[in-house]
């Protein structure tokens, strides 16, 4: 086939592809070409394919591009000269592509992002390309293709190699000039302050891309810096710690250290303000214009995203660059960093506008949250931005003691007072949860209304200093005795949950005994339920801390509490959903890195591959505490849990599970004495399907189960079990929501649950493959007391349901080898052993077509799978045949042909015709007759083969296994 297709398919590709037929040509080529051994085969389209994929009609031939470079890796001389012509095909084929569409939005941004890519990996220097071709993609592209962020990314990455030398500078656009052609371009400042974050941006509109082509231009050649620029920079900048805004700021010190002076910026207004600003200014000129005062500052600052720097102040944040070079900041734990503003400008902002010459208003500097972020940064591990902070504060009490407003002036300064002595050292770090209390009293200060403001100024003007070794005021504000004993309550639990983030804070409450007190309140009958869930939050919060999950795991006994919690009578679904997050968190913090050699997609054990000194698990009695748990947990999943709750138990059930098995696999090869682990019910794994089937709305498999139930009389499945806690329909939870007015963020939930229980299959799938039926002998049905059918059945039919269950989403999915073993290895132990099992397994049609399409899948998916997962496909199959019986006279031969140990040559060919020989047996012939058609007319073509050329190692181990098939048969 090779020798008759691949030279016409050649010749096609380096002809005129045609629309409907160019992409299955390329597949084809591209199959042939991995069949292919030879280099010299394709030396024809190597020599010939550059020129054509300058071409930007057809981009279907860059498709062919990866294979060939893995063709060529036996040869580095030629794998170069190759990479070389692909990098310049690829420069003029981009150009061609951008003079040829100029409208952005009618270009084939896809296919070009895919050549930006190839670029971006294959360029090594600036010789690879012509000085010509460069600057030809340089101007072409910031003409046609300037809002699009994939240029514009690739153009700064190769910026680094193309002027990483002088003396390949010289023929080369000048940086000075292409630093002007960017920020002279008409949508130039369409782009750079469409900087918002949340707004709705399209596929090019990304401002990010531009300001990183900037910060690479200003490094590379500080003498572009104009003081000009400051304005637009201002403008587009939005002093948070979003991608774009960090590198703006790194953009702004360049512009600091390259001497443009700043001086009449002191006083900064950023965003659109720093726009009105500048246009007032040039229309009253200089002598009607002034500076902007407080005032105006501190009004760019918005509330909600105060608060969320206050509970969620960046720590680690560093304001003076180490080493000379300077890293963005990320935190995982924060979904959105573009919410949170940034420390390293407000703290100069601050300090500026509390200059001794400066009026303001220290009412507004408190109540817009300013004070707050600033006595947050007291916290901060980077002692550079303590001492800004302790500065900024320092200024702020000069300006207080002169302020005049009423008492609230004298309780800030009782509170700034009694911090002040609290301070032991210079630059002292302030515990985190401190640093909250701090924040949170002096914007209680200014509601002299509330009944904490009475609570917190008794503490205040009963003490000289903060005690930072302790929480202020815990057992009082938390045993209370007044009539607003409930508020005092509350009050001190939304601190410990907003302040306990790191170990600081963490041993600070553990030296309280705080944990203790909270875990023995929640069992006595004063904690309410709001109260419950609180401290629960407290303590999911703490956990965050390695150290806080040994103590309360070992010393307070955290586990056996929360079994306490969901094993009570009234339970609800706040309390469920809260201790759900607590073991996730408990449970992946534990963990810790030992996940990465557990597995991988939550399913693949690997402890067999690691050496066992290398290999680190937890205790198996801690393990089979934090299964307790969660068995305990699923039994209450019919109170109507949400899917991000779901997807959160079974991931981290499907985690303990699979790190059991690691360490069970552990301690047996050291030969340590274990008990039996502790196996799943088929009532718990009913649950999980059957929660999961309710968010999902999947009405067929709902209905199974509650038939299933029905059956065997399970309490726990059955629909009068369920009553009032029935999940509502999709149809009733749209409507109502749209009668709020709130059709489209509904619109987004609902994407958004539909995605977190897509991803639930894939934990789901690593929880049922350790349930295996349990088949022992029973009592007649007859003999079962009330009425119930044997445990058997049951296990019967679970097996039945889950292997249906996981072949339809396995198909539905596509094709995964590591889920498909895991499958696999569960059907191995859990069905096959079982002869009542694959008898009703074999009598379903689905079941059946499933399994055959998923084999089918394996043998024939784009990313084959391994030789050993076809072989232990086809060694259940083949035993599946065999208990299901009627095999025709030749079943013995054509299995030991194909499998044969003597030649390891004949074994992926072998595998392969047994696979045609299955699926003819499975999908209903009881006879080989096709196959042995098949097998006839291979032998034929081998035997005419033999006086013609030469055959490749494949078809002649294919002759020969058939050529043996046809000699037994005779």
């Amino acid at each position: 086939m090779k020798q008759a297709l691949l030279s016409k398919f050649s010749q096609s590709i380096l002809g005129n592809l045609s629309e409907d037929h160019g992409v299955h040509l390329v597949e084809a080529a591209a199959s042939l070409i991995k069949l292919s051994a030879d280099v010299n085969d394709i030396r024809g389209l190597i020599n010939d394919l550059p020129d054509f994929l300058q071409k930007p009609e057809r981009f279907e031939r860059w498709n062919l591009v990866d294979i060939i470079t893995e063709k060529l890796a036996d040869s580095t001389e030629e794998q170069e000269k190759w990479r070389r012509s692909v990098v310049a095909a690829a420069l003029k084929c981009l150009i061609a592509s951008y003079c040829r569409s100029k409208d952005q939005t009618a270009s084939p941004s896809d296919q070009e992002e895919g050549i930006l890519k190839r670029l971006q990996q294959l360029l090594k220097s600036a010789e690879d390309v012509s000085v010509s071709d460069w600057n030809s993609f340089v101007k072409n592209g910031l003409k046609y293709r300037y809002c699009n962020q994939h240029f514009l990314n690739t153009l700064s990455s190769l910026l680094e190699v193309m002027h990483g030398s002088a003396e390949h500078q010289k023929e080369l656009i000048p940086l000075s000039s292409l630093h002007l052609m960017t920020t002279s371009h008409s949508q130039f400042l369409s782009v750079i302050l469409d900087s918002s974050e949340e707004s709705n941006k399209t596929y090019y509109l990304q401002p990010k891309a531009l300001v990183s082509l900037l910060l690479c231009l200003v490094e590379k050649c500080p003498k572009v810096c104009n003081i000009n620029h400051f304005i637009v920079l201002l403008a587009a900048y939005g002093a948070t710690l979003s991608t774009s805004d960090q590198k703006l700021l790194m953009l702004l010190r360049q512009y600091e250290r390259h001497q443009v002076s700043l001086l009449k910026f002191q006083s900064l207004l950023w965003g659109p303000a720093a726009v009105e600003h500048h246009k007032t200014r040039k229309t009253l000129g200089a002598s009607l214009w002034k500076q902007p005062s407080s005032d105006d500052v501190l009004a760019l600052l918005k509330a909600d995203k105060m608060v969320q720097t206050v509970l969620k102040f960046p720590q680690e944040r560093r304001i003076i660059p180490q080493d000379g070079t300077e890293q963005l900041y990320s935190n995982d734990a924060v979904k959105n960093l573009g919410d949170l503003y940034d420390p390293c400008f407000l703290l100069p902002l601050f300090s500026a506008i509390l200059r001794p010459e400066c009026v303001i208003d220290c009412c507004k500097f408190v109540s817009c949250h300013a004070l707050g972020v600033t006595v947050m940064a007291l916290s901060s591990f980077d002692p550079n931005v303590r001492a800004a902070a302790y500065h900024v504060l320092a200024c702020f009490y000069q300006h207080l003691e002169g302020a005049r407003f009423r008492e609230k002036r004298q309780q800030l300064l009782y509170l700034m007072d009694s911090l002040k002595n609290g301070i032991p050292k210079q630059n002292q770090k302030l515990p985190f949860v401190l640093a909250v209390y701090i924040s949170k009293v002096a914007q209680q200060m200014l509601r002299p209304e509330d009944h904490m403001y009475v609570a917190l100024n008794r503490f205040l003007l009963s003490h000289q200093s903060l005690d930072l070794r302790r929480v202020p005021e815990f057992f009082k504000l938390f045993y209370g005795f007044d009539l607003e004993h409930k508020v005092e309550r509350e009050w001190i639990l939304n601190l410990l949950q907003e302040g306990i983030s790191d170990g600081h804070s963490y041993n600070l409450c553990s030296h309280q005994s705080i944990f203790q007190v909270l875990l023995g309140f929640s069992s006595s009958p004063l904690c309410n339920e709001y109260i419950q869930v609180q401290i629960i939050k407290v303590l999911c919060q703490a956990v965050h801390v390695p150290k806080a999950v040994y103590d309360l795991t070992k010393s307070c006994g955290l586990l056996s509490w929360m079994i306490q919690v969901v094993d009570k009578k009234t339970l609800t679904q706040q309390t469920v959903s809260a201790v759900i997050d607590l073991l996730h968190t408990l449970w992946f913090t534990s963990l810790g890195e030992k996940e990465k050699k557990v597995g991988r997609n939550g399913a693949t054990l690997s402890t067999e591959e690691e050496p066992l000194c290398l290999v680190k698990c937890l205790p198996l009695p801690l393990i089979s505490e934090f299964l307790c748990v969660a068995l305990a947990i699923s039994r209450h999943l019919r109170l109507g849990v949400k899917a991000a709750q779901l997807s959160l138990f079974v991931q981290t059930l499907g985690s303990v599970l699979v790190h059991r098995g690691s360490a069970l696999h552990v301690n047996k090869q050291a030969d340590r004495l274990t008990l039996h682990p502790q196996p799943l019910s088929s009532t718990e794994t009913l649950s999980l399907l059957f929660c999961w089937a309710s968010l999902s709305h999947n009405s067929i498999i709902l209905a199974q189960v509650q038939a299933l139930s029905e059956k065997h009389k399970i309490k726990e499945l059955m629909a009068s079990g369920l009553g009032k806690h029935r999940v509502r329909s999709k149809g009733r939870l749209t409507f109502e929501r749209t009668r709020d007015g709130t059709a489209s963020e509904d619109s987004k939930t609902v994407e958004q649950e539909e995605s977190l229980l897509t991803g639930c299959r894939v934990h789901l799938s690593s929880v049922f493959v350790y349930w295996q039926p349990v088949l022992q002998l029973s009592e007649p049905p007859s003999a079962q007391p009330g009425g119930k059918l044997d445990a058997r059945q049951l296990a019967c039919d679970t097996t039945h349901l889950l292997t249906k269950w996981s072949l339809r989403w396995l198909v539905e999915d596509g094709y995964d080898e590591n889920r498909t073993k895991d499958f696999l290895t569960w059907l191995e132990k859990a069905v096959i052993k079982h002869r009542e099992i694959v008898d009703v397994l074999m009598l379903d049609p689905g079941v059946k077509a499933d399994l055959l399409q998923l084999f089918h899948d394996t043998f024939e998916a784009p990313s084959r799978a391994s030789t050993e997962t076809c072989q232990f496909f086809t060694n259940i199959m083949i035993r599946l045949l065999e208990m299901r019986g009627q095999l025709p006279e030749l079943h013995r031969v054509i299995v030991s042909a194909c499998m044969s140990d003597q030649d390891p040559s004949r074994h992926e060919p072998g595998l392969f015709l047994l696979s045609l020989y299955i699926h003819e047996l499975l999908s209903g012939s009881s006879s080989a007759d096709l196959f042995l058609s098949h097998v006839t007319l291979v032998t034929r073509a081998q035997r005419k083969r033999q006086k013609g050329s030469k055959s490749t190692r494949i078809q002649t181990a294919i002759g020969a296994i058939c050529s043996e098939i046809i000699e037994m048969k005779s």
